[in-house]
């Protein structure tokens, strides 16, 4: 299709997040981190109706690449001209300014890009008239006034949009005029819909000369864009032209036509499907797994990589009660010296052959030096004196009921040991408990019936 450069009197901002990091390097060809890049060309702007979060989204597209979409509330606004120029058999396109770098983030890198359009507003977008057939455009630039508007006021206020402002097409063409001082001198005059509505200032127009005949001698004529504002009082209007020392060369070899008829204005208009997911949207859900991040992803991560592991903590919790206990009692005999249950029940504390504890002799001996203290401060500073008797009066009445818990403790501790030794060495067998298993007590039950029964 065609290109319609749209009417580029404005800048607009373009969502780059997310979904384009792959596109954008392909832009740039190789994107290295952290060195910035920037791309100044020709975007094509696409509408995509068969978008499956919004059916008025537009999408921007430099060489094919989808690097950004508008903002919904950009798009709403834009549909109905980008879909015209669409409908019409063009592709819509505007200047484009991108600059990206490569950054590192906490475990991965991404592109920080920023992208802006050189684009009027949407009533701005179309000019209220066509250039004429058989004509050239020349490129956009500054604003450049039109003179001796005021004596066309009349026709202009015709022409002026209710809105107060418009987007027009004009003509510029050579024209021989006399001054006052009787010389003939060449002007340029400018025209709209062939009636000559201003010109062009002296010394501009010796420098539009060659190129409006330049147009000329290749049987065109020379159309710009122009700007017409007022009021019920007054019009002024101007011209957006490039100056021809900022005409590109390749512009006067192809003289381009860049305007071209659209379809009539309607309420919408049909355009095909274009949605194409970037690299990024269509692996989504991957991408949000491994950038999330705490307890579930973890977790997630896990599983992937050794599967089955996550269950196996709570498969042991519900083994049957025949196996916990056999478990246990062999791990316990096994793993702990005859006393080391006794140690963790009566919470780290041994007694041995009656001895005192080591922890209720610390104590006291804390409680007695407490009070030595106490007694050197008195009468000097009867805060330290108080301070050191309620602490010693603390530590040893812990002391005395740690020494009356220990006896209790220690005596449970060796009764659980011995049980536990109990069932290790009653599960050291392999068989079943039976009957069979117990001839000890078997045997003297048989002696003793045995005088009875003869």
């Amino acid at each position: 299709m065609a290109d319609y450069p749209l009417n580029d009197r404005g800048s607009l901002q373009v969502v780059t997040e997310n979904f384009y990091d792959a596109e954008i390097i392909r832009v740039f060809g190789d994107l290295p981190l952290g060195t910035p890049r920037s791309y100044d060309g020709p975007a094509v702007l696409v509408p995509e109706p068969d978008h499956p979060v919004d059916p008025t989204t537009i999408t921007v597209r430099i060489n094919g690449q989808r690097v950004g979409h508008l903002a919904p509330q950009d798009a709403e606004r834009y549909w109905p001209s980008i879909t015209r120029v669409v409908a019409s058999g063009y592709d819509a396109v505007a200047t484009a300014h991108l600059k990206a770098s490569l950054v590192a983030a906490d475990d991965f890198t991404e592109v920080d890009a920023d992208l802006r359009l050189d684009l009027a507003a949407p009533d701005l977008l179309f000019p209220l008239n066509s250039a004429p057939q058989r004509a050239t455009v020349l490129p956009q630039g500054s604003s450049i006034k039109v003179l001796d508007e005021s004596q066309h006021a009349e026709y202009l206020h015709s022409v002026l949009p209710r809105t107060g402002e418009g987007r027009v097409m004009l003509t510029l063409e050579v024209n021989q005029v006399r001054t006052p001082a009787g010389e003939h001198v060449d002007i340029v005059e400018v025209l709209h819909q062939r009636q000559v509505v201003g010109r062009l200032s002296t010394q501009l127009s010796e420098v539009f000369i060659p190129v409006i005949r330049h147009a000329f001698d290749h049987d065109l004529l020379t159309a710009a864009w122009g700007t017409i504002r007022g009021t019920s009082y007054e019009v002024s209007l101007t011209v957006q032209a490039a100056r021809p020392d900022m005409i590109p060369d390749e512009w006067f070899e192809r003289l381009p036509r860049e305007f071209l008829p659209l379809e009539p204005e309607a309420d919408s208009y049909r355009v095909p499907n274009a949605y194409v997911p970037s690299e990024l949207e269509a692996a989504r859900p991957s991408r949000w797994r491994r950038r999330s991040g705490g307890a579930t992803g973890t977790a997630e991560t896990t599983h992937g990589a050794f599967p089955g592991l996550a269950g196996r903590g709570e498969q042991e919790d519900t083994q049957s009660p025949k196996r916990a206990p056999r478990a246990s009692g062999r791990g316990s005999s096994r793993a702990h010296p005859p006393g080391s249950q006794a140690e963790r029940a009566g919470g780290g504390r041994q007694v041995q052959g009656g001895r005192p504890d080591g922890t209720f002799v610390g104590l006291l001996a804390i409680t007695a030096a407490l009070v030595v203290l106490g007694l050197i401060f008195v009468g000097r500073e009867p805060l330290v004196t108080a301070l050191c008797l309620i602490v010693a009066l603390a530590a040893g009445l812990m002391a005395f009921y740690l020494r009356s818990v220990m006896p209790g403790s220690t005596r449970r501790s060796e009764q659980d040991s011995a049980g536990l030794d109990d069932d290790a060495r009653q599960q050291v067998g392999t068989g079943p408990d039976t009957r069979d298993d117990i001839p000890t007590v078997a045997e003297p039950a048989q002696r003793d019936k045995t005088p009875n029964e003869s």
